[in-house]
């Protein structure tokens, strides 16, 4: 028997496993059910500055830049010592 004629065999065979029809929609529903809490989460906290006024949007952007570019300093200065660079 080549490989040809037992791959036939073996799908011609009948399948021990009963599945249901909808299986794969169950599946897909569990994975759905599973993953949605977190993409709401991600949207609710969009939201929030969506609702907020202009200014205050403004003002929570430039924050977020002053602490992003301090964050830079302090790992530069951290990185790059001063007193070691006066030897």
């Amino acid at each position: 028997m080549n490989h040809e004629q037992k791959y036939r065999a073996w799908k011609e065979r009948p399948c021990p496993m009963e599945v249901s029809a909808d299986f794969s929609a169950e599946v897909m529903r569990r994975i759905h059910r599973q993953t949605g809490p977190r993409q709401k989460v991600a949207q609710n906290w969009f939201g929030v500055l969506e609702f907020l006024p202009r200014s205050v949007q403004l003002a929570v952007l430039a924050a977020a830049a002053i602490i992003g570019l301090g964050r830079f300093w302090f790992l530069f200065s951290i990185i790059f010592k001063p007193e070691l660079m006066d030897l």
